[in-house]
């Protein structure tokens, strides 16, 4: 029922707090046109202070559309420049504390939200002592409590708590429910990015524990499990879990025996994931029947650069399944085949395969049976290739003979960087065969030429130093063992050079100043003759040599008193008259030319071998470094 003197429907009222003033301690009394049970109810609430105004009615039902009686008039008091703005008409001044009852609600929302406050009345009702004034602010502590307040730690650190990225808990679940102990050292590097764990004796259960963790983690880039003894069952347990995996890029799994399955299975792993980029199954007695599983892994994946295979036990029959992924794979950069079974066919299909490959970068045929029929199967390989810039052929059983095809090799050779052909038992003429040939190849990019421990001759160093002088922007280095003793520093074998030994003679001068000065040599030695004897002692020739200043020291002087004197008298004789004193003058003439024509010959011979040499040098053929080999 509307109150008298108010306008417009009929709408619930408040009871005002001025009514519970009045009730409780006198004052002022209530409107008489308020009679109604909802009246009453709301003088119960005022009791506990639950509502004052429109402004706190509006914060308890947090409804925007309620606005005070004076919020137009507030709201423009500060605009006194408007005067376009209507004057807001208040009909009467209200009451400090305004009632509710004097207030029209025309939002049924509203009627509602205080229909709810009524059913709620008695709660107030018992319990108005313990309700404070809304005049406060509410604690809301409780209901908006969170985990930051509780554990920052759990907020500041998520991956402990809620995402597990790196597998931990599972893999100590694993390691319970496998009966393993959990390795301390995979624990505390399980967010690193790189995971090497060598020797740390997993055995297959460990790597099935270690496995599952695998499955989690999104961190790892790099997994070295060296010598783990995984066997098979492992690496199969391994294979499912980096099948899906995009996050390793380096496998090592060397020295785990894995055999032939284990193998097989990492290839089926690797002909899906593209991502591993790098792969070393050393030492793990896989055999040829595995190789058919990486010539069908090789040929579809073009990701993998390095594929170490050492220390296997692959045969001839595997060398053919290896020899069609060099033919047709050529974004492999990386192949050690180094300590395996090849015989000489198998290592001749290898070489024969390196010749048309065009990505290959290193590669390692070390500790296989090369032979001389696998060097001469290297010539035409070394000749024809223009990518491989690494090789090592050391411990391959290569002879004196091979030598000579691989220098033909290297001759042609202009981008192989590295070499070594070590341990071999070709000799010291072998590796200056080899040095030859790169001596003779101007655009020879070879950086490093390693023998081993060879021990090699004087002319072997001597073309050594020239080598290194000449190529110092490549810094080219030669290693070997030491430099053989020479023999004829001790008088032995002494091979005389004819040039040479009639340069050094001092007849030689003896005659350069008698031709200069036109003289004969016996009237040059009559004037050295002071007593007219027809002979002529040591001291004599001294003198007069002195005297004519010829250019002889006193040892060469006595070198040439040795030659003349022939029968050891101590004089030279040179009155060709006395039949019984042959003419030593003579005779040492004689054997001057002899000694003259010999080396008129040799000069003649070095200048037709330095021809041949330069001949041989254009054709780059093996046989041109056979004079080498078969020197004595």
């Amino acid at each position: 029922m509307p109150s008298a003197g108010t306008s417009g429907p009929n709408v619930p009222r408040l009871t005002s707090p001025v009514k519970r003033v009045a009730k409780d301690g006198g004052g002022m009394d209530p409107p008489p046109s308020q009679p109604s049970s909802r009246a009453s109810s709301a003088t119960k609430r005022d009791t506990a202070g639950l509502i004052t105004d429109l402004t706190r009615l509006k914060e308890i039902t947090n409804d925007t559309r309620i606005q005070s009686p004076t919020y137009r008039k507030d709201h423009f008091d500060d605009f006194d420049d408007e005067p376009d703005l209507p004057e807001i008409e208040v009909k009467e001044e209200l009451p400090r504390e305004v009632s509710f009852g004097d207030l029209e609600i025309k939002d049924q929302d509203l009627v509602d939200d205080l229909s709810d406050l009524d059913e709620a009345e008695g709660l107030y009702d018992d319990n108005a002592s313990q309700v404070s004034s809304l005049s406060t602010e509410p604690d809301l502590t409780e209901e908006y409590d969170t985990d930051l307040e509780v554990d920052e730690d759990r907020w500041i650190n998520p991956e402990k708590y809620d995402i597990d990225t790196t597998g931990r808990s599972r893999y100590l679940q694993a390691c319970e429910e496998i009966g393993v102990q959990p390795a301390t050292y995979f624990l505390k590097h399980m967010s690193d990015t790189h995971l090497v764990m060598k020797f740390h004796g997993l055995g297959p259960d460990g790597m099935r524990a270690l496995a599952e963790s695998l499955k989690l983690n999104t961190v790892l880039e790099k997994i070295d499990l060296e010598g783990n003894f995984i066997l098979e069952e492992g690496t199969t347990c391994l294979t499912r879990v980096l099948k899906d995996n995009c996050y390793v890029t380096e496998l090592v799994l060397s020295d785990n025996k894995v055999g032939n399955e284990g193998a097989k299975a990492i290839c089926e792993l690797l002909t899906d994931n593209k991502t591993i980029i790098h792969l070393d199954l050393a030492g793990n007695d896989i055999q040829d029947d595995a190789a058919e599983d990486f010539y069908e892994m090789l040929t579809r994946n073009a990701a993998i650069k390095t594929l170490l295979l050492r220390h296997n036990k692959f045969e001839d029959k595997g060398a053919e399944w290896f020899n069609g992924v060099l033919n047709e794979n050529v974004s492999l950069e990386t192949l050690d085949l180094s300590w395996n079974c090849f015989q000489s066919r198998g290592c001749i299909m290898l070489c024969e395969a390196i010749k048309d490959n065009v990505g290959m970068k290193y590669l390692d045929l070390s500790m296989n049976g090369l032979g001389i029929d696998g060097a001469r199967a290297l010539e035409d390989s070394l000749k024809e290739n223009k990518y491989l810039e690494e090789l090592n052929i050391s411990y391959c059983r290569i002879p004196t003979d091979g030598c000579a095809y691989i220098a033909a090799g290297l001759q042609i050779n202009d981008t192989l960087k590295k070499f070594n052909v070590g341990y071999n038992p070709f000799s010291a003429d072998g590796g200056y065969a080899i040095l030859v040939g790169t001596d003779r190849n101007e655009q020879s990019a070879l950086q490093l030429l390693d023998f081993g421990n060879l021990m090699v001759r004087k002319e072997f160093k001597d073309l050594y130093d020239k080598l290194k002088e000449e190529r110092q922007d490549r810094k080219f280095t030669v290693k070997y063992g030491g430099v053989l003793l020479d023999s004829t520093r001790f008088g032995r074998n002494k091979k005389l050079d004819p040039f040479e030994e009639l340069m050094n003679d001092p007849m030689t001068k003896l005659k350069d100043f008698l031709e200069k000065a036109g003289y004969r040599l016996i009237d040059l030695f009559k004037t050295f003759d002071r007593d007219q004897s027809w002979s002529i002692d040591l001291s004599e020739l001294k003198e007069g040599i002195k005297k004519a200043n010829i250019d002889l020291t006193d040892e060469q002087i006595e070198e040439l008193m040795k030659k003349l004197d022939k029968d050891k008298s101590g004089t030279i004789e040179f009155n060709f008259l006395k039949s019984e004193n042959p003419d030593e003058l003579m005779l040492g003439e004689e054997e001057y030319i002899i000694l003259k024509r010999r080396a008129k010959q040799y000069i003649a011979q070095k200048e037709q071998a330095e021809a041949e040499r330069l001949r041989l040098h254009a054709e780059a053929t093996s046989e041109s470094f056979r004079p080498l080999l078969d020197k004595a």
